[in-house]
């Protein structure tokens, strides 16, 4: 094949530049859509695998498996989403009727122009912001208006032809990529597991923890057991801190109550069934997955919800998943070097 001069090689390169340029634009709207199939098809590709050992048709198996994510995940998150909806909105008023919130966080204001003279806290504005937008961006997510539903059977659809095409579509991104076909697999090896460490590990494992934390406060009579849950479940990716965080100020406001049963009980559940359970899930669950260190994965979700909204909660452990990807390939390179 005859070989482009100077001018032809820029041009085709400024006209290919222009073309993905287009092309992101292009997918933009769907880009979310699009990594969050690809992010589950990954967890579920072992599932997909055992059904399509057994129902040799890939259609089918990428069919069932996708069944299977939607009623063993996505139906009970969506109803216990509207229960957390319900108690956010309900906590708020209780607190605001009995007068228990103003006083607290005008005790705390005193405190704060004591120790910081001169400086404005406008602590009120800013926590009746955090629980509102916290209802809100869950009314959003949870109510079954036009847009989200759509987009939730764009992400099936797309995920039904990443289980059933998965491997012909990352040949042809492979054969693509101008890097070398080692340093590809290495960067896809150490996304999928970064990606498996992150879910398996902290979320997963946070859910469970959430869910047994959530348990013991409604066994013990505490109110808004479904929304304490979830704080619980965010909390157990705190290093050293976890559940405590929630378990703690739980067990002293059932003393404070003079609850001193159900003080004791709770306690007890705490550090035998919520403290635990990771220890005993951990090998079950993440095996020999690359471990992120906990306070990355934190922020990740701090910043990806903030930035994103709660579809950030997955997003931003995978972009710290990806930087993790990308260097520990990097170290590999650099270290198969030869030393000049």
């Amino acid at each position: 094949m005859k070989s482009l001069s100077f001018i032809q090689r820029y041009f085709f390169v400024a006209l290919l530049f222009v073309a993905f340029a287009l092309g992101f634009i292009l997918f933009w709207p769907f880009l979310i859509t699009i990594v969050l199939a690809g992010v589950f098809s990954i967890l579920l590709f072992p599932l997909y695998k055992f059904l399509h050992r057994r129902v040799k048709s890939a259609g089918l198996s990428s069919f069932l498996t996708i069944l299977c994510f939607v009623a063993i995940l996505c139906i009970p998150i969506f109803f216990i989403g509207i229960v957390i909806i319900k108690q956010s909105q309900s906590m708020y008023a209780w607190l605001t009727q009995h007068g228990s919130l103003d006083m607290a966080i005008s005790n705390l204001t005193v405190w704060l122009h004591r120790w910081f003279p001169g400086m404005s806290f406008d602590i009120a504005g800013k926590v009746q912001a955090f629980i509102v937008g916290l209802s809100s961006k869950l009314t959003v997510v949870f109510t079954t208006t036009l847009a989200t539903v759509a987009s939730f059977f764009l992400m099936l659809l797309t995920m039904f032809y990443f289980l059933k095409d998965g491997a012909m579509l990352r040949e042809n991104a492979l054969s693509l990529s101008p890097l070398s076909d080692e340093s590809n697999l290495k960067i896809i090896g150490v996304l999928k597991k970064a990606i498996n460490g992150i879910v398996k590990g902290y979320f997963l494992i946070g859910l469970a923890q959430g869910f047994v934390t959530g348990v013991g406060l409604f066994v013990f009579g505490v109110p808004h057991a479904v929304l304490w849950g979830l704080f619980a479940a965010i909390a157990s990716l705190i290093p050293n801190i976890g559940t405590a965080l929630i378990s703690v100020p739980v067990i002293i406001y059932l003393f404070l109550n003079n609850q001193v049963g159900a003080a004791i009980g709770f306690t007890a559940w705490a550090i035998f069934l919520s403290g635990t359970i990771d220890n005993i899930l951990n090998p079950f669950v993440v095996g020999k997955q690359i471990a992120i260190h906990p306070i990355l994965v934190l922020f990740s979700v701090l910043g990806g919800v903030a930035l994103m909204g709660p579809v950030g909660l997955v997003i931003g452990p995978l972009i710290i998943s990806f930087i993790y990807a990308l260097l520990s390939v990097y170290k590999l390179e650099m270290a198969d070097e030869p030393v000049a």
